[in-house]
């Protein structure tokens, strides 16, 4: 009997340790999607998060703007829009971005360079900083930003800033050429920060 009642009190020790973290990531994935530090005190990245998350990411990092790189497709409001009271009601600024496509217009000019120049604003402005930067998943759209950032504020060449966007979640098959184009003949403008 007591062979029996060891044994199942090693079973049970063995599946708490084992479902803790487990329980653990689950709980943070799910409030605090994709989260990952960027720059120390700069700059953090996530898909979008519940609003316990976002309390928490900005309780925990000391969050002072948080940029939206969602939109919605329809006239109505973006699907992120109650971030905008969440960050109002603490005294944060909220930007949001609208996400552009990447590849040339019939003038030769690529739209999404309007929201890489909006972006580099944000997190190059100290007083805004630290900034969370999220889109959905917070692989794409936030991806590609912050592979611009890594050029741009740490010098880093288009194939390391590419493959910690494939780290993070970016399938090298989503990697649309306009995107892979704009990323591998990006020239940084100078450092903002720091």
């Amino acid at each position: 009997m007591r062979a029996r009642l060891r044994f199942v009190l090693g079973v049970t020790a063995a599946a708490l340790v084992v479902a803790a973290p487990l329980v653990y990531a689950t709980h943070e994935n799910t409030h605090r999607r994709n989260f990952r530090v960027v720059e120390e005190g700069v700059l953090y990245r996530s898909g979008q998060l519940t609003p316990a998350g976002l309390d928490g990411v900005i309780r925990d990092h000391g969050i002072r703007t948080v940029v939206s790189l969602r939109t919605s497709r329809t006239a109505a409001p973006p699907p992120d829009s109650w971030e905008q009271g969440v960050c109002a009601a603490k005294g944060l600024k909220h930007v949001r971005i609208v996400p552009r496509v990447w590849g040339a217009n019939e003038k030769g000019e690529i739209p999404a360079e309007q929201a890489v120049r909006e972006f580099l604003a944000v997190v190059g402005a100290k007083e805004n900083h630290p900034v969370l930067v999220h889109c959905f998943a917070g692989i794409h759209r936030t991806g590609t930003m912050c592979a611009i950032f890594r050029m741009e504020h740490h010098g880093w060449s288009a194939d390391r800033a590419m493959a910690e966007m494939q780290l993070y979640g970016f399938d090298p098959e989503d990697m649309h050429e306009h995107i892979s184009v704009y990323l591998r003949e990006y020239k940084p403008r100078g450092k903002a920060t720091k």
